[in-house]
């Protein structure tokens, strides 16, 4: 509403993400006034935490159709400060001691992001996993993650009877 003050606006009281934007001011743009000029910002260029729900199919489906969790964005690279999968047991227990992988590249297992091996392997109850880039060691890429997506995916079929909740903790980062 125009010609309301800041402080007199209804407060946001749950999560913000991809899509909601933000009022700056961008000092080195003096078009508007002197003292800058206002413009939008997407909230996707600040921290923010995503969620995706998989059920057991597409659990059971990571090694044919891996999860992107944080999707490309021309010029930019994607900075990953955690990841926790909360994960919901229903019926049979895992038995596959597949891997599950977190990074930049689909296509193999030999760089990632995280890893976690045996993933759900003989759980009968619903846990919590969260990570944190702990294991880039062996590289997160072969190449550059300018313009790469963020994704999960696992080393062969799962074929356990649960479920998970993903969330993803990023930022994009512009690189000049």
């Amino acid at each position: 509403m125009a010609n309301q003050k800041l402080t007199n606006k209804t407060a946001l009281e749950e999560q913000v993400g991809s899509g909601d934007l933000l009022m700056v001011v961008d000092v080195n743009d003096t078009t508007g006034s002197a003292a800058g000029t206002s413009k939008k910002m997407d909230f996707k260029y600040l921290i923010q935490t995503d969620k995706f729900s998989l059920n057991n199919t597409e659990v059971q489906a990571l090694n044919s159709t891996p999860k992107t969790l944080v999707g490309a964005l021309s010029g930019y690279m994607i900075t990953v400060y955690n990841v926790t999968i909360i994960t919901t047991y229903a019926s049979s227990t895992e038995s596959s001691n597949s891997n599950l992988y977190l990074g930049y590249d689909t296509s193999q297992t030999s760089q990632y992001y995280d890893t976690s091996s045996r993933f759900m392997g003989a759980q009968t109850n619903s846990n919590c996993y969260m990570y944190g880039g702990n294991q880039a060691t062996h590289g997160v890429k072969g190449s550059s993650i300018i313009n790469s997506a963020f994704s999960m995916w696992s080393s062969a079929s799962f074929n356990g009877g649960w479920s998970c909740d993903v969330y993803v903790t990023y930022a994009y980062t512009k690189v000049l």
